[in-house]
């Protein structure tokens, strides 16, 4: 297992860097937010199984840090460590989609437990699967006939939403509402851009798994 450890406070990251190594973790670690995009920015989603992650840092803050990594369609569990202790912070982290919240200072068994908690947790979620297609949902990692398929995160959540539909076809402004959060008439061509990418990108490894059905929208086909 992996672990990013986010912290201006560089005795924090050496210690919490020890007590993770010592639960058999592997580990990376930052000094500020930015360094932090950009390590994340250059591993493949689904590298590393938690982020630990302070507030108050030089330039990004942790808020942040934690609504760009959402924003980019990652899923990495986040646990906040920070000494900003109000209740409000702690509402305020956790609506901000991390997945713990922990004060300093902190014991460092309870922090092992509760990264052990957020990652069993997070690997708990299925794999789904469409004939030689498999979406894993806890990394969204998505595989053809074993291949990797490199998917934006738009793209993905679009595959996701056809996939669930089990093989019944979704409309246009269905997948407007559920994908892009619009639940509003538009003239928008972004679900027709998108699924001729989707499309291009699946077929490299396979037949066609994305029909138009006219006047209705999408669908997932089986093919004979």
């Amino acid at each position: 297992m992996r672990a990013l450890i986010v912290d201006d406070d560089s005795r924090f990251r050496r210690v919490t860097a020890i007590a993770l190594e010592e639960a058999g973790f592997e580990y990376e670690d930052v000094a500020d937010g930015e360094s932090a995009l950009a390590v994340l920015e250059e591993r493949a989603p689904g590298h590393f199984d938690v982020v630990l992650l302070d507030i108050e840092m030089p330039g990004l803050s942790g808020w942040d840090l934690l609504l760009a990594i959402r924003e980019t369609g990652r899923e990495t569990p986040v646990i906040f460590v920070t000494g900003r202790e109000t209740v409000q912070e702690r509402v305020r982290g956790l609506r901000s989609g991390a997945d713990d919240y922990l004060v300093k200072p902190v014991e460092y068994e309870e922090l092992v437990a509760r990264v052990d908690a957020v990652v069993r947790r997070r690997r708990s979620l299925p794999t789904i699967h469409w004939e030689d297609l498999s979406l894993d949902l806890a990394r969204r990692v998505v595989e053809r006939a074993g291949s990797p398929v490199e998917l934006s995160p738009r793209e993905y959540d679009l595959l996701f939403a056809l996939v669930q539909a089990d093989g019944e076809p979704r409309s246009r402004q269905a997948l407007l509402c559920e994908v892009w959060d619009m639940d509003f008439d538009t003239e928008t061509n972004v679900i027709d851009v998108h699924i001729g990418r989707l499309r291009k990108k699946l077929n490299r490894l396979g037949t066609s798994l994305i029909e138009t059905v006219r006047g209705e929208g999408y669908r997932m086909i089986r093919p004979d």
